[in-house]
């Protein structure tokens, strides 16, 4: 399942909902306040993705491209992402 919803998107924003992580939220905001369109799993939802993304800390955005999947930890400047999701 988690496979098909990488695909909608360019980008997946990988956080926790509960307890509440300040800074997932905070990305969250930034992603959606700049109209970036992505997809998000919920590590307090789908605690399989803890492993199958090898993730020591969240929020992690994933962007895929041509090379591969990149894997951001913790708040980016916007910046970066947009020049990132522009490759």
């Amino acid at each position: 399942m988690e496979e098909d919803i990488l695909m909608k998107n360019k980008l997946t924003l990988i956080k926790r909902s509960a307890p509440m992580c300040p800074d997932c939220h905070k990305m969250q905001n930034i992603l959606e306040g700049e109209g970036i369109p992505f997809d998000t799993i919920d590590i307090a939802k789908d605690s399989d993705a803890i492993e199958k993304y090898n993730l020591s800390s969240v929020p992690v955005i994933l962007i895929d491209s041509d090379e591969g999947q990149l894997k951001l930890n913790g708040i980016q400047p916007i910046e970066v992402i947009k020049e990132l999701l522009e490759e």
